[in-house]
This record gives C-alpha cells, structure tokens and sequence, in this order.
C-alpha cells in the first residue's frame, strides 16, 4: 500500500470534498505553538483579489534567476524545511498554508473540479483548529539545486502512526523558503 503524500494532508480540504481545514489524524491531540512558525500569516482575499487560473498560470517561481543556485547550503535547507514542518505544527491554517509559493497555491485552486478556493478561505477565515497533528521531521535528504535558484529536497516526516516521503522543491521567496511545488516519489517507498 503506498504511503500517503504530503501533499494529500495539507491540500485535504481544499480538494473537491474536503471536510474540514485542519491536519487532523485519529488519536492525536498536541498543543499548537502558533509562535514557532517564522513565517507571515496567508490573509485575505487570497491572490490579491486575483483570479487564481491567472496566479497559477504565472511561471514557476524563479526568485533570483540572475543568481541561480551554484551549492546548496544544507544548513540554512535543514532549518527551511525545519520551520515549514513548525508552520504545519501551529494548527493555523493561516501558517499552514503559508509555506507555499502564491503561484503553487493558486495552482490547486485553478481548476474548481478539483480544490474549491470559497471553501478553504471560508476555513482560513475560522482560525486555527484544535486537535491537529504532530509532525516530526525524520530525514532531509538529495538536497540539489535546481534552475532559478530553486532547491530539491525529499524529507520524510512522521504523524502518529502515518510515515510521509516527499520531494519538496523549494524556492527562496523574500528571503525565506517556500514549497514551489511537491513531487510525489516513484516508486512510493
């Protein structure tokens, strides 16, 4: 039986028949520190008001495509990939879904069949949740660069009794990294 991707938890309920916003798995109750998470809170509207077929359809982000990537500082992906996995923790949605690049968001929203933009801001509009799981960053491993200064990273984490393995391509936004996109692994470990 594959294991369950990342992407599947945190997109949840923003896919077509999703129930509700939080990260919630059986038997697990943590208490959220919403103040570990380094980064700025999602606010509404989302996109600026902007159509999100028209953010979606915008290039991959490529931050500094004048300075790519030449070596990766592990270093500073290990402590990216650390406060995104702290950001997940909060049990806000707000910061949850703040460790994605706009364009990557907008992206599971540019086909309605599929994620329902109203729902999940009417969810982000609700706060945080209570309930959430734990994750706990098992495994950082093939970090690489990638063209326009992005970063590929796959990362293991753990929740309750669920095992997640992912590759994250991460791209520095502002100076803080951010999910551009995920890559399911395949073969699924």
């Amino acid at each position: 039986m594959p294991r369950p991707t990342l992407r599947s938890v945190l997109l949840a309920s923003a896919l077509a028949g999703g129930a509700a916003m939080t990260i919630a798995l059986p038997g697990f109750g943590a208490q959220m520190d919403v103040d570990v998470c380094p980064l700025e809170p999602l606010t509404l509207p989302l996109f600026d008001a902007t159509p999100a077929a028209i953010v979606a359809a915008s290039p991959v982000a490529t931050p500094d495509a004048a300075n790519p990537v030449a070596v990766v500082d592990e270093a500073e992906i290990d402590a990216a990939v650390e406060d995104i996995v702290a950001c997940i923790n909060t049990g806000d949605a707000a910061l949850q879904y703040a460790i994605f690049t706009e364009r990557y968001l907008a992206e599971q929203f540019a086909d309605p069949t599929v994620a329902y933009q109203p729902r999940f801001e009417l969810d982000l509009s609700m706060g945080p949740g209570a309930g959430e799981a734990s994750f706990e960053l098992i495994d950082l491993t093939g970090m690489a660069p990638l063209e326009g200064g992005r970063v590929s990273v796959t990362v293991e984490l753990a929740a309750g009794n669920a095992m997640y393995r992912d590759t994250l391509i991460l791209a520095n936004i502002d100076g803080v990294w951010l999910i551009d996109a995920i890559g399911e692994l395949d073969p699924a470990p």
